[in-house]
């Protein structure tokens, strides 16, 4: 291996061991450099290994951004292990084992389970249906539905033994990090196991969490009590699906989570730690299934947790029709008495007047009405009416920039006046970066902080487009309150910043600064870590690349003499550690080491002369373009085999995506949101960027086979072709629209 010309050489301190360097490094926040140097002091003083193993991972959490307030945390965990807690969203670390009792009332267990089936929101879910001796036509439906579909497991009943009975037969089975009961004549909604275990992790001493629904009793929304003074059915709002309304009562919800001593057991979500303490349903207490919910809820409680409702998270609740009203209303009474048999009179009343004096349910309603009424006026105005502009306060800028630029010209292409603004003194710069454009001079707004108000008269729509631009955004608003707010997330920014900073902190902010601006994302990895970390409905719109810019050009490797090499291309950009220039480097050393003169390789993204280029391992053949201009970049990519991203991780992960639609194969990061258009093996590699081992060996085994190679390009080739800024434009535009949609 070659030896770094950086690492002796701090302050021409030669003597100095490499723990030294690397203390002296990390005091002067050089934590890269710190890295490199730790991982030689292990070479160098093996006796010390357990002091120096936390000092390299102290100083790859600085690295990577992620700053625990505990840096004993860090002790025993992998560099993977850490990007897993930080980067990963909670479908990707938990599982989730539902629980569905059925019996008979076939159309209800049809849309029940197709709607799981559908949305299972990216966790590994179990489904395990036990049918309580169901007739005929329901028995022979379960088992075809469930032929052949791994996620769910059929368990049926030798005769029919009650409800509570029956879903202990499936809780026996669980072994998940979750357990939901839920009743078969329910419709989940996209994002409800989502808005649950995110429930679940803002408290760790919840125990059990349910959702608001339609006919739920104390979780009804938005009408609590009918014309009877019953607990009422709501009907959906005509037109609508279960999922416009979880998508509206999400949108509405201010996120109170309040906790309450009983949750309505026809979606119960149970934490493991609680399952494991209170275990099975009391079925001998219970066995037809009405009261038993309020019991777990009461033994919960006394094993020292507690309970939640999720209030922005909805699922639909048909009533059961396997008994009728009357049959209802009894099986009712004799559960209540048998838990007030077992809890005392007393007790249960006192639970039961708490939740009915919870007057955060009246907010919770209000705010769902208030949704409901703005609803109905949505859709009003032709979305390509709408002036747009997109605010953007940086100098310059890569992926996100790009985004953009290209998607503004598609909303223009549609007949959407749409304009980007920029900083007054940075304009010259974006109109010399985009001079291909033929209407560069229109599309570039230049401003002043003290002209948004008035410059934005002309708009309907003003979209942030990085978190420093929330803050003007709201000043825009305040002066002009008819302009719709809305902000375009391209990344998760507060991983930017240093923890507790106040960069840190502005942008934690940005997604909730505007409670009625329209939030919006290209992948669901971004839509899924801000609701999860800070509550907020983030919308999804299509992801593009510009197909006028990157594009295949079959001769490019002939015209550029590789015809015979095997090419691989990477951006390095050392002043961002996040994107992985060590690592990526020390890759490129190893298979260039390996495979000699038949790889080439291409780099771009910082110049040469660059320091922190400079202290990267180079003792290899490599051309390198320094930064580059998007054409200059495709020009890169149409000779490229293969292009390397070894970042922490990627919101979104452009480069590759544009490496495919240029011909090239991509090795991507396994954190983030690259599965929006990868998918490993077979029009890309997804890797563990931390794993230098698994990256060559993969990228070894991929790039000397020509079938492989010859696979991999082609189907990027064709995945490339599904996102174009055409269709961005229209999604952004139809997003756009002022008030719940």
């Amino acid at each position: 291996m070659a030896v770094n010309a950086k690492e002796p050489q701090i302050a021409g301190r030669v003597e100095q061991t490499f723990l030294s360097l690397g203390n002296t490094a990390l005091n002067s926040k050089d934590y890269s450099l710190a890295v490199s140097l730790f991982k030689r002091a292990l070479e160098q003083t093996p006796a010390l290994a357990k002091v120096i193993e936390f000092n390299i991972r102290f100083a790859q959490s600085k690295l990577n951004n992620l700053f625990p307030k505990d840096c004993s945390a860090l002790v025993g965990k992998s560099d993977v292990s850490l990007a897993a807690d930080i980067y990963s969203i909670n479908s990707e670390n938990a599982v989730v084992d539902i629980v569905v009792p059925v019996f008979n009332a076939l159309e209800d267990v049809q849309r029940c389970l197709d709607a799981i089936n559908r949305n299972t929101d990216g966790f590994t879910v179990n489904v395990y249906i036990v049918n309580d001796g169901s007739d005929m036509p329901t028995t022979e439906w379960l088992r075809a539905f469930c032929k052949n579909k791994p996620m769910f497991v059929l368990t049926e009943n030798d005769k029919n033994k009650g409800y509570t009975p029956t879903v202990n037969v499936g809780l026996r089975q669980c072994k998940g990090d979750y357990i939901v009961t839920l009743n078969s004549d329910t419709i989940v909604t996209k994002g409800w196991l989502t808005g649950l275990v995110r429930c679940f992790k803002t408290n760790a001493e919840f125990g059990v969490v349910g959702p608001l629904s339609n006919a739920a009793s104390w979780q009804n929304v938005p009408i609590l009590l009918d014309e009877n003074n019953q607990f009422a059915v709501n009907e959906l709002p005509q037109g609508w699906n279960a999922d416009d309304m979880a998508v509206l009562v999400s949108a509405a919800s201010k996120r109170y989570y309040p906790q309450v001593p009983f949750v309505n057991g026809f979606c119960f979500m149970i934490a493991k730690a609680a399952f494991d303490k209170v275990g099975l349903l009391d079925e001998e207490t219970f066995p037809t299934g009405y009261g038993e919910e309020n019991d777990y809820c009461i033994r919960v409680a006394q094993a020292g947790f507690k309970l939640a409702i999720c209030d922005d998270t909805y699922v639909f609740h048909a009533k059961s029709k396997s008994f009728g009203h009357e049959k209802r209303k009894q099986l009712s009474k004799v559960g209540s008495d048998a838990l007030k048999a077992k809890h005392g009179k007393d007790k249960v009343n006192e639970l039961a007047g708490q939740i009915r004096d919870m007057t955060v349910f009246n907010d919770i309603r209000q705010q769902v009405r208030q949704a409901l009424t703005n609803a109905a006026n949505s859709f009003t105005k032709d979305p390509l009416l709408n002036r747009i502009l997109f605010l953007l306060p940086v100098s310059g800028g890569g992926g996100g920039v790009h985004s953009i630029v290209q998607e503004t010209m598609g909303m223009r292409r549609i007949g959407v006046r749409a304009k980007i603004a920029v900083p007054k003194k940075h304009r010259h710069k974006f109109i010399k970066k985009y001079e291909d454009i033929d209407v560069v001079e229109d599309l570039f707004i230049g401003f002043e902080p003290h002209e948004l108000g008035d410059l934005s008269k002309k708009f309907d729509v003003i979209v942030g487009t990085i978190y420093t631009s929330m803050k003007l955004v709201k000043e825009v608003v305040d002066i002009n309150p008819e302009i719709q707010p809305a902000y375009y997330i391209q990344d998760y920014e507060p991983f930017f910043s240093e923890l507790g900073s106040s960069a840190w902190q502005e942008a934690r902010d940005s997604y909730t600064l505007l409670p009625n601006a329209i939030l919006f994302a290209k992948t669901d990895w971004i839509c899924q870590k801000v609701h999860e970390e800070h509550g907020v409905q983030v919308r999804k719109v299509s992801p593009s690349i510009d197909h006028d810019v990157y594009k295949p050009d079959p001769l490019a490797k002939t015209h550029s003499g590789l015809e015979a090499k095997i090419v691989l291309s990477a951006m390095i950009r050392p002043k961002t550690p996040r994107r992985g220039a060590e690592r990526t480097m020390s890759l490129l050393k190893r298979v260039y080491d390996h495979l000699g003169d038949k790889v080439h390789i291409e780099l771009f993204g910082c110049a040469d002369e660059d320091p922190l280029f400079q202290q990267l391992e180079r003792g290899f053949k490599y051309n390198n373009n320094g930064e580059l201009t998007r054409l200059g970049v495709a020009a890169v990519l149409q000779k490229s085999d293969c292009f390397i991203d070894l970042s922490d991780y990627q919101a979104f992960g452009r480069t590759g995506l544009e490496a495919m639609a240029c011909g090239a194969f991509s090795m991507l990061t396994k954190f983030g949101g690259i599965y929006e258009y990868a998918v490993d093996g077979y029009d890309s590699l997804i890797i563990n960027p931390f794993d230098e081992d698994e990256c060559f060996n993969r990228l070894i085994s991929s790039v000397t086979r020509n079938d492989v190679l010859a696979r991999l390009k082609a189907n990027s080739l064709m995945k490339s072709a599904n996102f174009s800024v055409h269709k961005a434009a229209v999604s952004e535009a139809i997003e756009l629209i002022r008030g719940y949609v």
